[in-house]
């Protein structure tokens, strides 16, 4: 049996490798799902057992290309690892006899420190039916719990695993674990210089110049400097030269960003656009798929995208106050933008219970942007102790919303009334898919003894990680923190999903509707008691029932108290009537029969009724 092992000291990570003449015909290069620039960890199950990890490789560009070895990085310590592996290629994963059983080839290899490099003894040369690549490692004793080298990432077919006492079967669990291999794949391919793109759907307002952002794959050896491609828009056949901001590194797959501008949006309705990459550095692209195409909705505006978030909290739990600072964080740097909402458990805030939440909470503190994405109020997706939830969020703020939302309440003698009105960009049936909710919350929630002082791990051990200047007022303080000021408490809510029928059936373009609800602080006088200097908020969302009522978009309006405001009279001595509104806050041309809410010259406000 032919093979060639090599140890390195240290495990670099180098995601491609070619040989020095990167325009020959049998280049090297390396397949993997980890890149360069990435850290690597160790996992595994700490158990004594055998491992079988593998992945997945099927991609077009890459079929006539042959695979010729595998690199398999192992731990620094390998005492206990049994002396022998193996690797392996396999067109179906399969276990029999809680054994791998490979259809193509098995080699053996020697187990070092480090990476250890090893050649199949037949080269195997990729159908468009793909082929498994693996390796296989048994442990000796317990001493080695974690041999598996792994990147924090999840890609599909980056992490297969089977063992023989815990994953009894072989899965992808890349999703799951958030982790792909490590291991790096040699292929022989003559693909130098070559890419593939991708194109987003996009909704764009009519006579504008919209920016696509394509997203160019290197497919090939060489890294990705420039490509010349070919637009196709509304009739119009566009040739153009590019040179990425960030060239692309030369390793398989790795990507970046190229923004294409469209020419002027003419019309209404759906409009094709296709793009093809003709040459990669000014040599004709040798990918096999060289074009892609998107749909563009041309409407007549785009609407104006708030995200919902939605923290889960209590002043018993010691993590929450991070959740706290993001949640202020955001509303610091939005404004009347952020929708934001504070769930209480298990202290004097709490108002819902936690059987009743929108979201599956494994546990506090958590945090959920427009119902589908669970993150950290404070980290975001980051998970690095800084702030980094704005990044996350700025995210869903690009998402297409739907429709254009606004909301106007009132309070008047505990009741408070409050209007949505929404703006379709397009005329469209809805026949109850979208469908509108309503959050009351309520700000400046504060109190005395135990149950309002906040629980505090962050004076101590983990917690001290959090280093940014915000979050001093827990890094600098003891087990507890008191005198905090609570802000966006969830009182009431329409329901958990959104209000039937609460839209059209069918809306027209750029058309306002309106929809009414109100809220009774009687029920929740228990929570608000006492509570002298509180103000109100009303979120309105909109959810689709068509996707597992995800909040496509949210509005936040002031509640405005009408409850202390005058009648006119002939004495208002020499003010004047300016303005008027009706009680959920919309200005009128002229006052309306019934109660109407006056701005007078002097600011004041007074009630007018007409019969």
């Amino acid at each position: 049996m032919r093979k060639r092992i090599s140890t390195l000291l240290a495990f670099l990570g180098l995601t491609l490798w070619f040989g020095l003449n990167a325009n020959a015909q049998n280049t090297q290069m390396v397949y993997s799902y980890h890149h360069p620039d990435e850290p690597t960890s160790m996992w595994g199950t700490k158990k004594h057992e055998n491992y079988d990890v593998a992945i997945h490789i099927k991609d077009a560009s890459l079929v006539g290309s042959t695979i010729t070895g595998i690199r398999v990085p192992l731990p620094d310590n390998v005492s206990g690892l049994k002396p022998k592996g193996a690797i392996f290629l396999t067109k179906t994963l399969s276990v029999k006899s809680n054994t791998n059983v490979a259809d193509v080839e098995v080699d053996s290899f020697d187990v070092r420190a480090g990476i250890v490099e090893v050649d199949f003894q037949q080269p195997y040369t990729i159908t468009d039916e793909g082929i498994f690549v693996g390796y296989s490692l048994s442990t000796s004793s317990d001493f080695d719990k974690t041999p598996i080298v792994v990147v924090a990432k999840s890609e599909t077919d980056g992490f297969w695993i089977h063992t023989s006492r815990t994953y009894r079967k072989f899965t992808d669990k890349s999703a799951t674990l958030k982790m792909v291999s490590a291991m790096e794949v040699l292929i022989n391919t003559n693909l130098t210089d070559a890419a593939t793109a991708s194109l987003p759907d996009q909704f764009a307002a009519m006579g504008t110049t919209p920016t696509l952002n394509a997203t160019i794959t290197n497919k090939g050896c060489n890294g990705v400097q420039s490509v010349d491609y070919t637009l196709n828009f509304q009739g119009q056949s566009l040739s153009r030269h590019a040179n990425l901001k960030t060239a692309i590194p030369g390793y398989f797959n790795s990507q970046a960003t190229l923004p294409i501008e469209l020419p002027e949006v003419v019309g209404s309705g759906q409009k094709t656009v296709t793009l093809t990459i003709d040459k990669v550095n000014g040599i004709d692209n040798l990918a096999s798929n060289k074009e892609a195409t998107s749909t563009l909705t041309a409407i007549a505006f785009i609407p104006t995208k708030r995200p919902l978030v939605e923290e889960y909290t209590g002043t018993w739990c010691g993590w929450c106050p991070r959740g706290f600072v993001g949640m202020e964080n955001l509303n610091e740097e939005y404004g009347d933008d952020f929708c934001g909402v504070a769930y209480h458990n298990g202290d004097p805030m709490e108002t819902i219970s936690s059987t009743s939440f929108p979201n599956d909470v494994p546990g506090f503190p958590a945090a959920w942007i427009d119902r589908t994405h669970e993150t950290d109020a404070y980290c975001g997706d980051a998970e690095d102790h800084r702030y980094h939830a704005n990044v996350t969020y700025e995210q869903y703020r690009q998402e297409y919303g739907v429709a254009d939302i606004s909301v106007k309440a009132t309070l008047a003698d505990k009741t408070i009334t409050a209007t949505a009105t929404t703006k379709f960009p397009a005329s469209m049936e809805i026949n109850d898919r979208y469908q509108l909710g309503f959050i009351l919350t309520g700000n400046g929630f504060k109190g005395s003894g135990g149950d309002w002082a906040q629980t505090n791990y962050y004076y101590f051990g983990e917690g001290k990680k959090y280093t940014d200047a915000d979050m001093n007022t827990f890094t600098n303080g003891g087990p507890s923190v008191s005198g905090l000021v609570y802000n966006f408490v969830i009182l009431e809510r329409s329901g958990i999903y959104g209000i039937s029928n609460s839209l059209p059936a069918s809306v027209s373009e750029n058309e306002d509707n309106t929809y009414t609800y109100t809220f009774d602080l009687g029920k929740v006088s228990s929570v608000i008691a006492g509570q002298e200097k509180l103000t109100y908020d009303v979120i309105a969302i909109l959810l689709d029932t068509q996707d597992g009522n995800r909040c496509v978009n949210a509005a936040k309006g002031h509640v405005t108290d009408i409850t202390g405001i005058t009648n006119i009279s002939t004495d208002a001595k020499n003010a004047k009537a300016e303005s008027f509104y009706s009680l959920d806050g919309k200005q009128l041309p002229a006052p309306a029969k019934g109660l109407n809410i006056v701005k007078m010259s002097d600011g004041s406000m007074k009630k007018m009724m007409i019969k």
